[in-house]
């Protein structure tokens, strides 16, 4: 007889391990980060129930290979666990490694069910501790990395220690509590040392060497005469990339080579001393984290415009040069200050990123600065396509407090509205219209149906079409005055303390015309993946407008019809599934939504 026994033998052997290694909290988080650095992606998402709709995710699972972190537990009883588990995907730039894998590295509470343990929760490492300051002393080796002390004032706010994030190939030297040498645990971007509850102060001294490039710059590269660290790069500890639980005060002291110039983009000094250049910089304002640019041949200067000032870090053959790109700077804040209320600080910066490989062009706004790569081309142009580059990203410095589900809408989707009403300004009411025609064809060719706001953590792009189109809706819905008043006192809350679109809805409600639900207007347009479709029925003087399955949105509506005594407009709520239309004669032709003010499906 042939037997071959080996085969069956090795399933019941795996299928006794695998119930072994879930019956302890240990061999639990063990066997999550073994599945997450080896396994397939069915047999991770097997024992890890916390990715749905997650993106990052899946751009994780899909890396070339993936790397091991912590598997560890901090406190267990019979029923109850914390545990660490951490890893990050492998991609060639570290700060894009370590943003992808926070979405699985982190502390996690875990539940014994019949005997097994299973992971119940992710915990948000802002529920642990606070940072309430860093005092950051930063060495800069252009070319090579960082050598970095970050001296923090933090609360812990939990019995399971104190953990934020950190460029998972940063080298840690030394750490410390109190001023004494603490042990602690790093691994897959995640850090984590035993403290007690309550204010404490945590020294951690590391080094980074940051990539060169020449692929994925976005996050960071250091080059011989230019470099950039952006915030994402997670150069120093943070929780995430949501400014919620970040937001501190910020001390920064750097030191390069004199031959370079800084920008930390945050209100700096500068002195030269013994062969370096030395920059002081201080926050005006609560921030979460800090970009970092330096270069050799920028010409740096200093210009007002009433009582704020901009420095310029750009090398002298930039285009536009200095003086269209602080006109613009100028025009494009003088106007959303007019609108919105000025902002705090009086400091403003606009940075050149030469290290930049790819895409050239206005990139991003951290803090006080707009940082462009190499050369950004274009300010705002009326055709082909209207739009106003550089105003989008000035824009940002007005809702930097946004927070929570559907911040990219709150950032992004605001910054793009923005660029409408500085098209507007600049070239008029026919470039405006312009604009929103691209918005609404770009929305329905690639997004409607795809993706809600709210779902969009990791700024996949509806925020940039369906945001905007928001925002023109509550603009129209309010009226101007309203609409910019509200906006004046979100910026203003949201500043002082970060906060998401439940703030938005309160402070427009309070500004709305009486007829106007803010919050029930905002919800389903975030909620919803898809924008709604009306249809109509015509008898006589009566036209009933129904709202396609389901009958979500609430939102106020202008009817146009075509009677014997002339065109008659109405102005309605919908709400619910039907609508009912009173005209002056019968009907005999009807626009919904006339001046294309809605965004509404075909």
């Amino acid at each position: 007889m042939n037997r071959q026994p080996w085969p069956g033998l090795v399933l019941v052997l795996l299928i006794i391990f695998r119930a072994q290694a879930q019956t302890s909290p240990a061999q639990l988080a063990q066997d999550v980060v073994d599945r997450w650095s080896a396994g397939s992606e069915k047999n991770f998402a097997s024992i890890y129930p916390f990715r749905e709709g997650q993106h990052a995710f899946s751009v994780a699972l899909h890396a070339t290979s993936r790397s091991a972190g912590l598997a560890h537990v901090i406190r267990a009883n019979e029923a109850q666990a914390v545990l660490l588990i951490s890893g990050v995907p492998l991609f060639p730039n570290s700060g894009d490694a370590t943003a992808i894998g926070a979405g699985f590295s982190g502390v996690y509470e875990a539940r014994a069910e019949a005997g097994v343990w299973k992971l119940n929760s992710q915990i948000p490492l802002d529920t642990l501790g606070q940072i309430v300051a860093h005092d950051i002393s930063v060495s800069v080796r252009p070319g090579s990395g960082i050598t970095a002390e970050d001296h923090m004032r933090i609360l812990v706010k939990s019995h399971d220690g104190f953990a934020v994030r950190l460029n998972h190939s940063a080298k840690i030297d030394n750490v410390q509590v109190a001023g004494k040498e603490s042990a602690y645990l790093f691994g897959g971007g995640l850090f984590w040392v035993e403290l007690p509850e309550g204010p404490a102060e945590l020294t951690i001294r590391y080094s980074i060497e940051v990539e060169k490039g020449p692929d994925d710059t976005n996050s960071a590269c250091f080059l011989e005469n230019s470099g950039h660290i952006r915030n994402q790069y997670f150069w120093h500890p943070l929780f995430g990339l949501d400014p919620a639980g970040d937001e501190a005060d910020f001390h920064v002291e750097v030191r390069i080579p004199e031959a370079y110039s800084v920008s930390i983009g945050i209100p700096q000094t500068e002195r030269v001393a013994g062969g370096e250049r030395i920059v002081e910089g201080k926050t005006i304002q609560r921030a979460f984290a800090l970009t970092l640019v330096y270069d050799r041949n920028w010409k740096v200067e200093s210009r007002t415009f009433g009582d704020t000032r901009v420095e310029l870090f750009l090398s002298p053959e930039i285009r536009p040069d200095a003086t269209a790109i602080f006109d613009e700077f100028r025009s494009v804040y003088g106007l959303l200050s007019r609108r919105f209320g000025a902002l705090p600080g009086g400091y403003r910066a606009v940075v050149q990123a030469n290290s930049w490989s790819d895409n050239p062009g206005w990139r991003f706004a951290s803090n006080q600065a707009v940082v462009a790569a190499r050369t950004p081309g274009v300010l705002s142009m009326a055709s082909p396509i209207p739009s106003a580059a550089l105003g989008h990203e000035i824009a940002h410095f007005w809702t930097e407090g946004a927070t929570g589900p559907a911040r990219n809408f709150l950032s992004e989707g605001w910054a793009v509205w923005a660029e409408s009403a500085i098209v507007g300004d600049e070239f008029g009411a026919e470039a405006v219209t312009s604009f929103w025609k691209f918005q609404i064809l770009h929305y329905f060719s690639s997004y409607d149906g795809k993706a809600s706001l709210v779902e969009d953590e990791n700024n996949s792009g509806v925020a940039y079409v369906k945001g905007p189109w928001l925002f023109h809706m509550l603009e129209g819905a309010m009226g101007k005055a309203g609409f910019d008043e509200a906006m004046a006192e979100y910026v203003r809350r949201s500043l002082e303390n970060p906060a998401g679109w439940e703030l938005l809805a309160e402070c427009m409600q309070r500004h709305a015309p009486a007829d106007f639900d803010a919050r029930s207007f905002l919800l389903p347009w975030l909620t919803e993946k898809r924008a709604p479709h009306l249809t109509t029925q015509i008898d006589g003087r009566t036209v009933t407008i129904r709202q396609e399955e389901p009958p979500v949105f609430d939102f106020p509506l202008v009817v146009e019809a075509a009677t014997a005594s002339g065109p008659e407009r109405r102005r309605v709520r919908i709400k619910g599934p039907e609508t009912v239309v009173m005209f002056s004669g019968d009907v005999s032709g009807l626009k919904i939504d006339p001046d294309g003010s809605l965004l509404l499906r075909p």
